[in-house]
């Protein structure tokens, strides 16, 4: 019993490792700058700031991080939908396989 108690605080601990890696990296900024065009993007691949030509372009970086959260989702749902298969598939192995 206190097996699994210890276990699930170490999880706990992974977790919590997890989320302050994920927030440094989403937090991390990217500059590139060519041709008159500067770009930047954070660590968790969102467009922060796009200029070309010296101007800022806000409405070109709102619908390009829309595309890119609708194309994620997109991706999501169909890992989601391929994992259950998967994990039918798998379920059915013969143990020690």
């Amino acid at each position: 019993m206190f097996n699994g108690i210890k276990q699930f605080g170490s999880q706990g601990a992974a977790l919590a490792k997890l989320a302050l890696l994920q927030r440094k990296i989403a937090g991390h900024k990217t500059e590139i700058e060519e041709g008159g065009v500067k770009a930047v993007v954070t660590g968790d691949g969102k467009l922060k700031e796009l200029f070309i030509g010296g101007e800022n372009m806000n409405t070109a970086v709102k619908v390009i991080n829309e595309a890119i959260t609708k194309a994620q989702k997109y991706a999501a749902e169909e890992m989601k939908d391929s994992m259950g298969d998967l994990s039918k598939v798998l379920g059915n192995l013969p143990k020690g396989v």
